[in-house]
């Protein structure tokens, strides 16, 4: 399609199986209410990584979290170097906390400055590059105080590793609380590019085992360290992927084998989808950021991230990575889908094209399918901050629905 085409004129275009944002579910959409000029959506010109700001590196000083609040008031907006230092500056500042809490035998309040510290390094190390000297070692002081904090306390997920290709796939699974014997529906989370298995929050997947829905989250290929140590990156056929994984919940005594949803995340968007051509265990998909096609949906629509792209798929240079791409799509197989999905875009979003998701909607004829605005690259607002985890208790059947 041309970027000469009005974007409103493409997804109002859809109709009633939109989800406005402002209107309830059913109700003819009016989103994309006015075009966008490519100067409005690319301030950046003349900056490197394609004349554009990278939106992602910044971060909000209006936090509660003196922390937060204070690397957000340091940074230099827009500026990697500036990122990692005060990122690393806090996480190093919070890992001594938590030695020393440690020492006074004070379990629960060392295992919590560790997660602090894991979650500064984590944002530390999210943006290096592949030929940075720093990446694995942040990394690293990722993982040393990710696994120090839950040494001390009981995890809420069960730690383990997914078969895959001739490789583990690092992967935490938190279950629902329930009866013995009982049988739960799952969601496996597919990451995004800047996707890392290893968070600081406490409260990962709680929005699914509240409604009865186990959660599943993997360091896939491209992914965290599967992709910094272990140097295994994304196929085009992520269906490979999402084998592997549905092969490990279909043993698990406490999981439904035929309550198996996945919601994919910004290029998981693409990768979701995708693996549900193929792998029909899947019984419901949702994502953020739907996309048809890597190439123009992300890597010719948001330039700054070309070199995490190529990096992720193993190209060696941005021509090869261009070459690759192309294989990177649902063309000719999008009719495949046969399970429901709900396809998430934001009207505003500057890292991958919305239109991408209106052809995904447009073309899996084959599927129940809706779409809902406020789910990409922009703050999800709060009122529709529980409607994937609503959409997929509704779709799986779970106790919470």
């Amino acid at each position: 399609m041309s970027r000469n085409i009005r974007r409103r004129d493409l997804l109002v275009g859809a109709g009633a199986s939109f989800i406005a944002l402002s209107m309830g579910p059913g109700a003819a959409a009016q989103v994309l209410q006015k075009e966008k000029t490519e100067k409005e959506l690319y301030p950046g010109a003349g900056l490197p990584g394609g004349g554009q700001l990278d939106v992602r590196i910044t971060a909000s000083a209006d936090n509660p979290d003196p922390d937060l609040r204070e690397a957000a008031r340091r940074i230099r907006p827009y500026n990697p170097e500036s990122w990692f230092a005060e990122w690393q500056r806090v996480a190093e500042k919070n890992e001594q906390l938590a030695e020393g809490f440690e020492k006074d035998g004070r379990k629960v309040t060392a295992n919590e400055f560790y997660l602090r510290a894991a979650d500064f390094y984590r944002r530390a190390v999210t943006y290096l590059p592949e030929s940075d000297t720093r990446t694995v070692p942040t990394y690293n002081k990722l993982k040393e105080t990710f696994d120090r904090a839950w040494r001390l306390v009981k995890p809420p997920f069960e730690q383990m590793q997914i078969p895959y290709e001739g490789h583990q796939l690092q992967a935490h699974f938190y279950p629902v609380r329930g009866a013995p014997g009982q049988k739960s529906p799952v969601v496996y989370a597919y990451q995004g590019a800047d996707g890392i298995l290893l968070t600081g929050s406490r409260n990962a997947g709680a929005e699914y085992t509240a409604r009865g829905i186990a959660f599943l989250n993997v360091d896939g290929p491209g992914h965290g360290g599967t992709l910094r140590l272990d140097k295994v990156y994304m196929p085009p056929d992520t269906e490979r992927v999402v084998k592997a994984v549905v092969d490990y919940l279909v043993t698990r005594p406490d999981v439904d084998p035929n309550r198996i949803g996945i919601y994919g995340q910004s290029l998981g968007g693409y990768s979701a989808p995708r693996a549900a051509t193929v792998e029909k265990r899947l019984k419901a998909v949702a994502t953020s950021s739907g996309s048809f096609s890597a190439l123009p949906d992300l890597f010719d629509y948001y330039p700054t991230i070309q070199d995490r792209v190529r990096w992720l798929i193993g190209a060696k240079d941005l021509t090869s990575a261009r070459k690759q791409l192309a294989e990177y799509t649902l063309e000719g197989r999008v009719k495949q889908i046969s399970c429901p999905m709900l396809i998430g875009y934001s009207e505003d979003d500057r890292v991958m094209d919305p239109r991408g998701a209106l052809k995904l909607y447009e073309q899996a004829t084959n599927s129940k399918r809706e779409m809902i605005a406020g789910f990409g690259h922009t703050p999800i607002p709060v009122e529709l901050q529980t409607y994937i985890p609503d959409w997929f208790a509704k779709q799986l059947g779970a106790s919470g629905a």
